[in-house]
């Protein structure tokens, strides 16, 4: 799109002259993007070392007339194209994290969560038996491509659980209860480990301390998803990303401990320190195709 709505200044954009603000200015206008026909979230790309010029994209309503094609990137390619049925409540799920992007499950981390309390917390038992074999076995990418797209899957009052390794569980129940929309987000979820979901408008790298922080917008309780350093190289390298702005309008996937901080603690972090527990789905117009 070369158009979009900004509400934090009631303004209408034109890519080009949005990628020439100060970049402080541009962090804080991000995040309050809209398609300026369907209202949807809308995010914006900075122009691209392969050529591609500045632009806005939007998640847009079935509707709109500036609905445009999506595809999912190389990297991310595989449960994108299969066709998604309106899953009903019937049907355990399991996964296993070990499988998963993250390699040794068992690493040990001195990373602390401000405030006190570790990464590495969750409903943690252990059962017997082969319960672990008899059910569906999911990834995390299907379950984040499911949760985008069916309402069905959101809402399930069927179980699914997370093992850690072997026989451990990390988190287990209804997918209702233990999978959360960043939009849906309460001062419930404070202090909580569940897998929480949605999307990301900006992406930045704090020089300081060398923390991701991966943010949505205020349409989606401003939450922010925090990287902690002794992963984070990993988690660029993981995912092929070169640049964090190709993380602008990506749907992400995590499991780490919710703390709401800020004035009246209206503003929730979800604090990620290991691969295993998030997954990024990203996107790109399908009429920009790689230069050369």
């Amino acid at each position: 799109m070369q158009y979009a709505y900004c509400l934090s200044d009631k303004k209408v954009w034109e890519a080009l002259e949005f990628s020439q603000l100060k970049e402080i200015e541009l962090d804080e206008k991000r995040n309050n993007l809209f398609c300026t026909e369907c209202n949807a979230l809308a995010w914006f790309r900075k122009e691209s070392r392969n050529g591609h010029p500045a632009h806005f994209c939007a998640h847009h309503e079935p509707d709109c007339q500036l609905k445009a094609e999506y595809v999912v990137v190389d990297a991310d390619k595989g449960d994108a194209s299969e066709e998604v049925d309106q899953i009903q409540s019937s049907g355990d799920i399991i996964v296993h994290l070990d499988k998963e992007q993250g390699g040794d499950i068992d690493i040990t981390s001195s990373t602390e969560i401000p405030g006190g309390g570790s990464w590495q917390q969750g409903r943690t038992h252990v059962i017997r038996g082969n319960d672990r074999f008899s059910n569906q076995e999911f990834t995390l990418k299907r379950i984040l491509y499911r949760l985008v797209q069916s309402p069905d899957f959101r809402h399930s009052r069927g179980r699914i659980t997370f093992f850690r390794k072997k026989n451990e569980i990390y988190i287990d129940g209804k997918v209702c209860d233990v999978t959360r929309a960043f939009s849906e987000m309460t001062a419930t979820d404070d202090d909580q480990t569940k897998f929480y979901w949605g999307p990301i408008t900006s992406a930045a790298r704090t020089m300081r301390d060398g923390k991701i922080w991966l943010n949505s917008s205020p349409q989606y309780q401003s939450v922010s998803v925090v990287i902690f350093e002794d992963i984070a190289d990993a988690f660029l390298k993981a995912f092929n990303i070169s640049d964090l702005d190709e993380l602008t309008g990506a749907h992400v996937l995590v499991s780490g401990k919710c703390m709401y901080s800020g004035k009246n603690k209206a503003k929730p972090i979800i604090w990620c320190g290991a691969l295993h527990q998030i997954v990024i789905r990203r996107y790109r117009a399908a009429y920009l195709q790689p230069a050369g």
